[in-house]
């Protein structure tokens, strides 16, 4: 019986105003009474509503000047002490006491997440690396980690985001440069379809260990996907996926056993993964470069990004001397120079300038095609795989930029 008065009494002092009384501090104290006597909390923090205790509530100005103290009501029912605010408080705005709290009438709109990209595996090899690493413990050379900047030689241009190509061609800086301002046109985007093709012709390419000294014998190639290039390529396509794009990632190993030959393998497998999935428009042989100095030393380009030594990346676009049946070299190279755009403006200096030079890397198989150099030898593999995961982003912002 006592339980249903207290009910009662909350109740009445919830629905009738003169239960509240006309004073906002009177009212909240009825009505705190009121709530306590419910038994719907077990301790009530009031302090001396009118400020003598402010630290224990929030404040808020009234017309006055002065402050109201919000009560704190703790709830300890559950055995674990929570903080509630007080559903009974309200901000005094202008004369008229116990005035109802305002609603807002703007909607609220929860946004969906984003939807993930399909991710399709292909060709993932079971094999392992037992190599013990730990014995190659030897200091036979320095590694020099530094950015490779931008160059003032006339071999390059300046894109409009103030990074750069090499011009290794007889095409003038001038054809180039006005070839460059062209976005490539990739059209509407799937994310049940893939867009980008990720494939390693020198698959087994590895690096070596963080420090500024390597060992000449440590292992420079593994069969292990958790040290080589199906690491970074793992980590490409795991940032495009986030963005929503679909990607193929080609694992197959083409440089082992056997070195030679490997372009001929890829451009067989590329072929036929472009077959499967037409609705690819980017094709990128992610590889890692090999920079060694007369001396023996090595040098490991790097670019620190929000803290983090990221590997440089470059890209090689290759070009046609009329002997190499690549018709359509200048799609490749416009690809480039909205690749190089987007990582300049997202990551300035992560990108070293383009590579333009008369090479093939099986870029006449497609438009779209490209070799990419994520750092080099002398890199560890955690720079490498962060700028894996930048080069996602670099990727999704280009295909978001050329829809």
């Amino acid at each position: 019986m006592g339980k249903i008065k207290s009910v009662l009494i909350g109740a009445a002092a919830l629905c009738c105003p003169f239960l509240a009384g006309t004073s906002s501090a009177v009212g909240d104290a009825v009505r705190l009474a009121a709530y306590y006597s419910t038994g719907a909390f077990t301790s009530v923090d009031v302090g001396n509503i009118h400020g003598d205790n402010a630290n224990k509530g929030d404040t808020s100005e009234d017309n006055s000047g002065g402050t109201v103290s919000k009560p704190v009501i703790t709830s300890t029912s559950t055995g674990n002490s929570s903080i509630i605010s007080s559903p009974l408080t309200s901000t005094v705005t202008g004369s008229a006491e116990n005035q109802p709290p305002a609603v807002s009438d703007e909607p609220v709109i929860d946004e969906p997440p984003q939807k993930l990209g399909k991710v399709i595996t292909l060709n993932r090899p079971e094999s392992t690396d037992d190599t013990d690493y730990s014995a190659f413990t030897d200091n036979d050379g320095k590694i020099y980690r530094y950015n490779f900047g931008k160059s003032k030689s006339t071999e390059y241009i300046t894109l409009s985001s103030g990074a750069q190509v090499r011009n290794c061609t007889e095409m003038t800086n001038a054809e180039l440069s006005e070839a460059a301002k062209n976005i490539p046109s990739f059209g509407e985007l799937d994310s049940e379809q893939p867009s980008v093709l990720i494939y390693h012709t020198h698959t087994s390419e590895s690096f070596l260990p963080y420090g500024d000294s390597f060992d000449a014998d440590y292992p420079l190639r593994s069969g292990d996907p958790a040290k080589n290039m199906t690491a970074v390529g793992d980590a490409i396509c795991d940032s495009l996926s986030k963005r929503g794009i679909g990607v193929v990632h080609d694992c197959m190993v083409y440089d082992s056993p056997m070195f030679t030959g490997a372009y001929y393998r890829s451009a067989d497998g590329m072929l036929e993964i472009l077959e499967r999935y037409p609705s690819i428009k980017i094709v990128l042989d992610i590889h890692r470069d090999g920079i060694t100095n007369a001396d023996g030393s090595l040098d490991a380009p790097v670019a620190e990004i929000d803290g983090k030594n990221a590997a440089q990346f470059m890209i090689i676009s290759g070009c046609d001397d009329g002997e190499m049946d690549m018709p359509d070299y200048m799609e490749n190279f416009k690809l480039a120079c909205l690749l190089q755009n987007c990582a300049e403006e997202a990551y300035p200096d992560l990108a070293r300038a383009v590579l333009f030079d008369y090479r093939n890397y099986n870029q006449s198989l497609s438009t779209g095609a490209l070799l990419i150099e994520v750092g080099s030898h002398g890199n560890s593999l955690d720079e490498a795989l962060y700028t894996g995961e930048l080069l996602g982003n670099v990727i999704a912002d280009a295909l978001e930029r050329g829809e």
